[in-house]
């Protein structure tokens, strides 16, 4: 292993840990002067990235804080822009939402993969295999299309029976809501969630703010999707014979 792939594992697992960005970046700066000065690599210095992380006592972000941006947003938010997309579809065809048992756990798979990022385990597997990214949206899509096969055709063979207009006004604001309070923590946390080290220069500010505004773009990315999703279920209806 290198000194650069252990420092991005320290990183990682400090990052699990909750520990603040400027706390990251003076562990990391700390940990490549010593390696510059005694010439050793990082896994003869100071071990395994993860026991060297647990090892230090450092700040910690607020838990519930951490736990509103990390897990509750995210997962409520793909929650509701997945019934938002199923309502969508039903609004057009001109019928009533129809959900089965089946169809629900389905939908419920990409909501437990999300869920799964607020074990430490979950994304140091992500960040040491780079394909496992790539898998999990695989999975997702074809989940969703398996849903969308297994939909019922009658309301009497459906679970859940419901009007898609008040779902797609009330989906639509929740995923509002949940951005606009993604947006003000993102503000709040202002350059916390940045890495910065000690040695780096105090004009390179530019690099932070395209880190924040990307964060604040994200918390906005459901509200995008489900404008596009409306927008390609009404230009396929327009093309329908």
């Amino acid at each position: 292993m290198t000194d650069e792939t252990w420092i991005e594992l320290f990183t990682l697992e400090l990052r699990v840990r909750r520990v603040p960005g400027a706390a990251i970046g003076d562990a990391v700066a700390s940990v490549r002067e010593l390696l510059a000065d005694s010439g050793q690599s990082a896994e003869e210095a100071f071990g395994t990235a993860r026991e060297y992380a647990a090892a230090l006592d450092l700040p910690t972000v607020d838990p519930r804080q951490h736990a509103l941006q990390v897990v509750f947003l995210p997962v409520l938010g793909l929650f509701t822009f997945l019934v938002f997309a199923l309502a969508s579809t039903a609004w057009f065809a001109g019928n009533l939402v129809l959900l089965s048992v089946a169809q629900a756990a389905l939908l419920a798979v990409p909501v437990l993969l999300t869920v799964m990022f607020s074990f430490p385990f979950y994304p140091r597997a992500v960040f040491r295999r780079r394909w496992l990214p790539v898998a999990l949206v695989v999975i997702a899509g074809i989940v969703s299309a398996i849903a969308a096969l297994l939909a019922p055709s009658t309301a009497e063979e459906a679970w859940l029976v419901l009007s898609p207009l008040p779902l797609l006004i009330g989906t639509m604001t929740v995923l509002i809501i949940l951005s606009v309070i993604g947006t003000i923590a993102t503000v709040r946390e202002g350059d916390s969630y940045e890495i910065t080290e000690p040695r780096q220069a105090p004009d390179e500010s530019s690099p932070r703010q395209v880190g924040r505004a990307f964060r604040i773009f994200v918390n906005w990315i459901f509200p995008i999707l489900a404008i596009v999703i409306f927008a390609m279920t009404w230009g396929f209806t327009l093309l329908r014979p």
